[in-house]
């Protein structure tokens, strides 16, 4: 509309005026304007209303209403005793509806537990690796190789890297090469203990900021150096004067103990207990092509001279890159990453240390939403349910000079007091499930839960956002009551108010419908995969962990045993996990591929299926000659049939190798993983595990009889054999994490949506009495009373399933399919046996407090009205 009051001058009027009411004043400027609109022109009457807005702004008139304002008892001006007296009529409330105000504070003390436990692991792993002097300054190096099609993302890069780095970047301080050891377990007097183990260069204890105890951290600097950390100083000594003393690997080297060191802190993404001088590892037999191709267990870290850009230092690896690769078969890239950006960074393969991945944190922080939302949904259901019990209350305020924001201010304090006493509560549970939620994690031993001040403080914050939250609906909503309306209690409660109390009702069973529905596809998902057809025979067989044992003395003692049928050998469980190595297809070309090795017994052993071709000579070993090939294996080689692969030679880890036997296709890795290319090899001295086929009825019996026989080898390592079903059923423990987890969160939403569900109820029943008591003097029933008050809740608990259901089925696919590529598909009987657990679950809550009030005297009920 073109004729209307300048929107600039009335803006100025309302800024000049700040907390005076106007409203007639604005009245009369606009009767005016529009009166000069009719009798002169649209300019005069804009000319006009400007000069009145200026005239007005420095009037007695509006500098009298600005006074009386600020000298009102009813001023909103906010104040110390004003909110003391919010605090005590908040108190005074929450205490005379205690059975309503213990409603909301343990629903929002359950939903605000699981945020606290989100809040304290953030709290911890945000920490990570901040106490090193130089942390701005340091940077590690990651890889990216490409092969073909296949395109992965490592934490390791070449140590030929490190020396070009170092002798031609001038931007760089120190470089820092680590290797993890792949095996470090230390010789003792009473039996071999386990120790992680860094090779690393001398600078190692310069770049990061370690404490030393004793020594000297040059050590690493000689050959054959060693620093032990506390704890393993003492576990294999049982002292700390130990500056002297050797150490002997089970691959028989000596380290000379030249430090002492603390303790790694938790907060560390480095973990070890012994670092080794770089220097002992011998140097590469591979070529200089491969050792740029092939470098696992090999990281770099940089740290940059003060006022160096790491854009030059990417830059420089980026050219690195371009040159070295550009006549390799592989193409690698590499990037920089910042040390305090690694544990939450990227996820990427051959993780050094400890990995939290952002992407994790944002599911459990979208998990923690899904539990709390509901908790504040249930607090805005009740509070505005109430609205008619408190219209008196609003009216009478604001009759007495109360305005909106005084109103919206006592609703939102008596909010955030109900929301501290759940802390409280939260608090509480939070203490009884944090030992349990660090028992989930994978890397939950290394985690601090422990209460800090920063930590409390956080909560604090956190409480009173929720407070805001939850509040802040139901405060508008009675901040907007008409005083007039209020006070003869005629507020309409089955309008806009009772739509979104709906909304949010259904909105809480949805979110509990999904729970049930994914604890049930997750449990089909687990017994899928623990009963899934690997292609091999694993039951009746035992898995025998060999800890250096030697095969043969291992089969002479076993194969006499009753219940022993068959004994084979191998380097790892089959189905359970395999190594990779790179075969060269071509002058230029390579593949990777899955590896085992094994002897000649493990093929008839595992019961696998041979297409074309023969198993390995049962003969002593001459030296390795022979490969046993998959059916993806020919594939990926352009070989049309088994037998056409017989007699085929490939270059594998710089030996040449022929296809004797081609398998039909069987899992040998977990069924995350698709079917690849794969191949048997026999090498006994890779052979880690006994794999034996058995015929007993007692397994206590076969057991004990395989414990005393173990005791007669020698070794003083304990006996570890498990049957094969047991090792498969600890491949897919990650599905029973996500059952416990799935669990706990559907226990705590279901709960919340079944105590606003009661709330509700309760209040509704109380409310309903008089309708109740008519209904029944004329002619109702205790079941149509009954079914009156109850419909409602059951269509809006149908109303969230049709809502959930297809929402819950899509996610619940895509996450399937994301953590296992053979998957099971969900089916209409998980949809209506979830609906018929949540029907049964809310009919059980509402059926009490409906049959109550159905089955009073209405003759009680009518006196009272």
């Amino acid at each position: 509309m073109k004729n209307r009051p300048p929107r600039l001058a009335r803006r100025i009027f309302k800024l000049l005026s700040g907390s005076a009411d106007i409203d007639d004043l604005l009245g009369d400027l606009d009767e005016w304007f529009y009166h000069h609109v009719r009798t002169h022109s649209l300019l005069r009457a804009q000319l006009f209303y400007w000069k009145s807005v200026l005239s007005l702004s420095f009037s007695y008139a509006l500098t009298k209403r600005k006074r009386d304002v600020r000298i009102s008892p009813y001023s909103s001006v906010f104040t110390i005793d004003i909110f003391g007296n919010y605090i005590k009529v908040a108190w005074r409330n929450l205490y005379q509806h205690k059975y309503f105000s213990f409603l909301n504070a343990f629903g929002l003390a359950i939903g605000m537990s699981v945020s606290l436990l989100f809040i304290s692991l953030y709290s911890f792993v945000s920490t990570y690796d901040n106490f090193h002097v130089n942390k701005d300054r340091i940077y590690t190096i990651t890889s990216k190789q490409q092969r073909d099609v296949e395109e992965l993302e490592y934490s390791t890069a070449p140590h030929l890297l490190a020396d070009k780095i170092l002798a031609e970047f001038g931007g760089v301080n120190k470089v820092v090469r680590i290797v993890k050891a792949y095996e470090s377990t230390v010789k003792t007097e009473k039996e071999d203990l386990p120790a992680k183990a860094y090779y690393v260069d001398p600078e190692f204890m310069s770049v990061f900021s370690f404490d030393m105890i004793q020594g000297n951290p040059n050590v690493l600097a000689a050959a054959r150096g060693a620093i032990l950390t506390r704890s393993l100083a003492i576990k294999l000594f049982d002292s700390m004067d130990v500056i002297g003393e050797t150490i002997e690997l089970l691959d028989g080297r000596t380290f000379q103990i030249g430090g002492i060191m603390e303790d790694h802190p938790n907060n560390s993404h480095l973990s070890f207990e012994m670092l080794l001088s770089y220097s002992t590892i011998s140097e590469s037999k591979l070529r200089v092509e491969d050792q740029w191709s092939n470098y696992p267990k090999q990281y770099i870290y940089v740290l940059l001279k003060d006022g160096a850009i790491s854009g030059d230092l990417q830059n420089y690896i980026d050219g690195i890159a371009a040159r070295t690769y550009s006549n390799l078969p592989v193409k690698v890239t590499f990037s920089i990453q910042h040390l305090e950006s690694i544990v939450m960074g990227r996820d990427l393969r051959s993780a050094i240390g400890v990995k939290w991945e952002a992407s994790g944190f944002l599911l459990f922080g979208i998990f923690c939403s899904l539990i709390l939302l509901p908790a504040c949904f249930n607090y805005a259901n009740i509070s505005i349910a109430r609205a008619l019990r408190r219209s008196k209350e609003i009216g009478l305020r604001k009759t007495m000079g109360g305005v909106s924001k005084q109103i919206f201010f006592q609703f939102i304090t008596e909010t955030l007091l109900i929301t501290v006493v759940s802390l409280g509560g939260a608090l509480l549970i939070f203490i009884l499930i944090r030992a349990e939620f660090k028992s989930i994690l994978v890397a939950g031993s290394s985690l601090d839960l422990s209460l800090t001040w920063r930590m409390v403080g956080m909560f604090f914050m956190f409480a009173i956002t929720t407070g805001l939250a939850a509040g802040v609906f139901p405060a508008l909503h009675f901040a907007r009551l008409n005083p007039i309306q209020a006070l003869k209690s005629k507020i309409n409660t089955h309008g806009s108010s009772m739509r979104v109390r709906k909304v949010l009702t259904i909105c809480q069973f949805a979110l509990s419908f999904g729970f049930i529905l994914s604890l049930i596809v997750f449990s089909r998902q687990y017994r899928y995969s623990v009963n899934f057809d690997f292609g091999f025979e694993h039951s009746n067989t035992v898995a025998v962990h060999l800890q250096d044992v030697d095969p043969d003395r291992f089969k002479m003692a076993f194969t006499q045993l009753a219940a022993v049928k068959s004994v084979a050998f191998s380097s790892g469980l089959l189905g359970v996990h395999s190594s990779f190595t790179w075969v060269r297809t071509g002058a230029n070309d390579s593949i990777e591929v899955a590896q085992l090795f094994a002897d000649p017994n493990f093929i008839s052993t595992m019961n696998l299926q041979f297409l074309a071709g023969e198993n390995f000579r049962n003969e002593g070993w001459q030296g390795e000659r022979h490969i046993v090939v998959n059916e993806e294996f020919l594939k990926a080689n352009n070989i049309d049939t088994p037998i056409d692969a017989l007699g085929k030679i490939y270059r594998v880890d710089g030996k040449d190798l022929e296809i004797i036997g081609v398998l039909k296709n069987f899992h040998y890795m977990p069924l995350q993983y698709p079917v690849g290319k794969f191949f048997f090899r026999m090498k006994p001295s890779e052979f880690a595990y006994a794999n034996m086929r058995v015929t007993s009825m007692d397994a206590f019996d076969m057991f004990t009889q395989m414990e005393n026989e173990w005791k007669r080898l020698p070794t003083e390592k304990k006996f570890l054999g498990k049957y094969f079903d047991d090792e498969l059923d600890e491949a897919y423990s990650t599905y029973k994490v996500l059952l416990k987890i799935v669990g706990f969160l559907g226990v705590l939403a279901i709960t919340i949506s079944l105590l606003g569900m009661l709330g509700m109820v309760v209040y509704t029943s109380e409310t309903r009495t008089k309708e109740v008591g008519i209904r029944k003097v004329l002619g109702a029933t205790v079941t149509n009373v009954a079914l009156l008050l109850s419909r409602d809740y059951v269509k809006m608990m149908a109303w969230a399933i049709l809502f959930a259901a297809p929402i819950t089925a899509l996610i619940a696919n895509r996450i399937l399919s994301g953590i296992q590529y053979y998957s099971i598909e969900l089916s209409v009987f998980d949809v209506i046996f979830s609906a018929l657990i949540l029907l049964l679950l809310g009919i059980m809550t509402i059926v009490f407090q409906t049959f109550k009030i159905a089955t009073s005297n209405p003759a009680n009920i009518l006196r009272t009205e």
